[in-house]
């Protein structure tokens, strides 16, 4: 088994992982990233309602392969910020590219980051409580 985010277009992160989440255990998640979800950090179909866009193709990235892909994926809803995923993980677009594989990243959920799927503290200047 290969961990892996798929951004989907206008939508949630597809994790289909051995995800570690709160002390439970998932191997698939679908996860918010517009921030109007009920249920965060869960999507609950709310980015349809809110108008949410982002795009499931965003720019690649050339790293190498991991040396594991598979593993646990420890998922944790920052307060009030992003999603922090710590183990082995190949974030991929809605077409299958590959835009980075990493041992850790920082996921945006407030909907606002200007490098989407990524983190770049938007959430503090929007005030997102999550």
């Amino acid at each position: 088994m290969v961990n892996t985010v798929r951004i989907r277009e206008n939508g949630p992160l597809a994790v289909h992982a051995e995800i570690v989440l709160g002390g439970e255990t998932f191997f698939r998640a679908t996860l918010c990233r517009c921030g109007a979800s009920e249920n965060k950090p869960f999507c609950d179909g709310s980015h349809a309602k809110a108008g949410f866009t982002a795009t499931g193709e965003p720019p690649l990235k050339d790293t190498p392969a991991l040396e594991a892909r598979n593993g646990p994926l420890t998922v944790t809803p920052t307060t009030n910020g992003p999603l922090k995923l710590e183990g082995n993980v190949e974030i991929v677009t809605g077409t299958g590219h590959t835009v980075d594989r990493t041992q850790r990243a920082f996921l945006c959920r407030c909907g606002h980051s200007a490098n989407k799927p990524f983190c770049d503290g938007s959430h503090k200047r929007v005030g997102f409580v999550g």
